[in-house]
């Protein structure tokens, strides 16, 4: 029981402090990490390294990084030529979660979610996740699709404002033009 609370407390403080929202679990290949202060660190990314809010992580051909959050374990495993940014703020011992895919795949693993959703931003759209599996190729040109492995997904495509549901089994197609489809 000491333990569990000395555990607890351990975490709360965490949580509460300036020392991050996630850590990197694993990365190999290339991999650059952007901290929120301009330090950059390429190909040398150590287990455990915090991630701040504004933080960025670009994987190149043969790339992969993988984090989760200090609150609830979301697990996001960013793959090859991808640019993600991570945001998210500290609100009463959870955080308020935000990720901007630039471009690349990027496997989310998103525990359910208190009041506030997790969001995804890419150039085409805004995915509001309260917990789930999912996969995302975002490019630029051609827009995004959302491949469904568990759970409930809003996709709403930024040009059309159009919201399609993202389910199991199921792939949303978002275009930069504001088209959307649907397919199981």
């Amino acid at each position: 029981m000491k333990n569990s609370l000395i555990i607890l407390l351990f975490f709360i403080a965490t949580i509460s402090s300036n020392s991050g929202i996630a850590l990197l679990t694993k990365s190999k290949g290339s991999v650059e990490y952007k901290k929120n202060d301009g330090t950059v660190i390429k190909n040398d990314l150590k287990k455990g390294t915090s991630l701040f809010n504004n933080d960025r992580i670009t994987t190149g051909s043969n790339g992969f990084a993988k984090y989760v959050y200090l609150d609830d374990g979301s697990m996001i495993k960013v793959h090859k030529n991808a640019e993600v940014y991570i945001y998210g703020s500290v609100d009463k011992r959870s955080i308020i979660k935000q990720i901007n895919v630039s471009s690349g795949n990027v496997k989310f693993e998103v525990s359910k979610q208190g009041q506030d959703d997790f969001t995804v931003i890419t150039p085409t759209s805004v995915a509001t996740v309260k917990g789930t599996d999912f996969w995302l190729e975002s490019d630029k040109d051609d827009g995004d699709q959302f491949f469904g492995l568990s759970g409930l997904v809003n996709v709403k495509n930024i040009e059309s404002n159009l919201i399609l549901q993202l389910t199991r089994n199921t792939t949303i197609l978002s275009e930069p033009d504001g088209k959307m489809d649907i397919k199981k």
